[in-house]
């Protein structure tokens, strides 16, 4: 079964935990539908008032939200266990291998 979005609900989990870590590490998370006045806007990370935000597109496809959360936690320092308590599917995908 898909969500709104067209994720299934294993994905959705994974995204929603892979946020959760992006806010621990320190990462202002922003996640929608990015169109505005009829123009279409970029997902990714970016600075705002000094500080780091991730902004995450509902509308494209899994791997594309996945690719810019690796790329936003890849340059955050995670501190010591900020991993635990994350699915093992959530840690298949951030190694690379999900």
């Amino acid at each position: 079964m898909r969500t709104q979005n067209g994720l299934t609900r294993k994905q959705a989990q994974v995204i929603s935990e892979l946020e959760k870590l992006a806010r621990r590490a320190g990462l202002r998370v922003s996640a929608g539908k990015l169109v505005f006045a009829g123009l279409r806007l970029k997902q990714g990370g970016c600075l705002l008032r000094r500080e780091p935000w991730l902004v995450l597109d509902r509308l494209q496809p899994f791997e594309e939200q996945l690719d810019v959360l690796r790329r936003a936690l890849d340059g955050a320092a995670l501190a010591p266990g900020v991993l635990e308590g994350l699915s093992d599917e959530a840690r298949a995908v951030l190694a690379g291998s999900g």
